[in-house]
């Protein structure tokens, strides 16, 4: 079983210099928790998470608190507008530059592993450092019944 046979072919992109505002209706309007960032020419050259795009609205100390329960209001920290951090912000200032990827001709098995060890939601998949395609733990658990005689 291949990755070319089972990722995502049809994928929103990026490009490095896309505003939080952009990075935010994508996530909103895909419906997807990786948005791959790419040059003009397909090479990948990060991952915006969107935990990192939320994490962006909190404060640090944030995580310091342990439980939430006693916060009934956040209103005091809801914003009706981006701040100027975030319209200064573009996506090369948050992506993942380091990023797995692994080659569509790579073993859907492989992607299940990477994905799992790295506790991803999705992983690039390339031709010759392009990007071609995206693979979820979704897309493994189809192949996997796919596997089993269920076409």
């Amino acid at each position: 079983m291949k990755i070319k046979d089972y990722m995502k072919k049809d994928f929103r992109t990026v490009s490095p210099h896309t505003s939080m505002h952009e990075v935010a209706r994508l996530f909103f309007e895909t419906g997807e928790s990786v948005l791959p960032v790419t040059e003009s020419d397909g090479t990948l050259v990060g991952l915006i998470l969107i935990d990192d795009f939320i994490l962006i609205f909190l404060p640090h100390y944030i995580d310091l608190i342990r439980n939430l329960d006693f916060i009934h209001d956040f209103g005091a920290l809801e914003r009706s507008s981006f701040s100027v951090e975030e319209k200064l912000f573009v996506a090369e200032d948050l992506m993942k530059e380091d990023v797995p990827v692994l080659d569509e001709e790579d073993s859907v098995l492989k992607a299940a592993a990477v994905l799992h060890k790295l506790d991803l939601p999705r992983i690039p998949i390339t031709r010759d450092k392009q990007l071609v395609g995206m693979m979820s733990k979704n897309d493994v658990c189809r192949a996997i019944y796919d596997m089993e005689g269920h076409q």
